[in-house]
């Protein structure tokens, strides 16, 4: 089982380390998107670098390798003739949220794992991603502020995890941690009120 959780976690991990954001952005303007913009290789600052259209590429992609990543490791379920219990999942959590934001593909610089924890936890308990999504998406609306609806939107989903008994509170607090630690910069501009608006 520790070795079947280990494959799983290098599986997510290695398929997650692969950004869209950096590779379409070389392939554009031949730039690397880490020293343009905010300098994040994520997907808010590939719409502000690349534009809408390359932007949503950008997001639909992410989402789009966590769901490969997730059918890949369910194949190997049946393989390993295993159940996707609770080491599974954790390592499912943390590879794919890891491999986003510490990329060993490209010197471990990555994205802030957004998207990529935003589909990893859409696909464990959609219900609790739903509310989150949309908690998220009010904050950005009425602040103008893409942090502060990330932040705000993985605090809920943490909360609603830990009232529903949720077995993989653990890994889904490391990963909020990670995300948060991403976000570091921006949570210091929004206490001081210096935070960029979207639009």
């Amino acid at each position: 089982m520790k070795i079947f959780s280990i494959i799983v976690f290098f599986i997510s991990y290695l398929i997650c380390s692969i950004n869209p954001a950096i590779e379409i952005c070389k392939k554009k303007t031949g730039e690397d998107i880490r020293k343009l913009g905010s300098g994040n290789a994520g997907s808010a600052n590939a719409i502000r670098v690349l534009g809408k259209p390359l932007g949503s590429l950008v997001i639909i992609l992410d989402i789009l390798k966590v769901i490969i990543t997730y059918f890949i490791v369910i194949f190997i379920v049946k393989i390993f003739k295993q159940d996707f219990g609770n080491m599974a999942r954790a390592s499912f959590i943390l590879g794919s949220v890891i491999g986003q934001c510490f990329p060993i593909y490209y010197k471990f610089r990555g994205g802030k794992g957004v998207i990529v924890g935003m589909t990893v936890g859409f696909i464990l308990d959609p219900r609790s991603a739903i509310i989150c999504i949309i908690t998220g998406l009010i904050v950005i609306l009425i602040t103008r502020t893409v942090a502060m609806g990330t932040l705000i939107g993985t605090i809920v989903y943490i909360i609603m995890s830990v009232f529903n008994s949720f077995t993989n509170i653990i890994p889904l607090g490391i990963a909020t941690l990670i995300i948060m630690f991403k976000h570091r910069a921006n949570i210091k501009r929004i206490l001081t009120r210096q935070e960029e608006k979207f639009w």
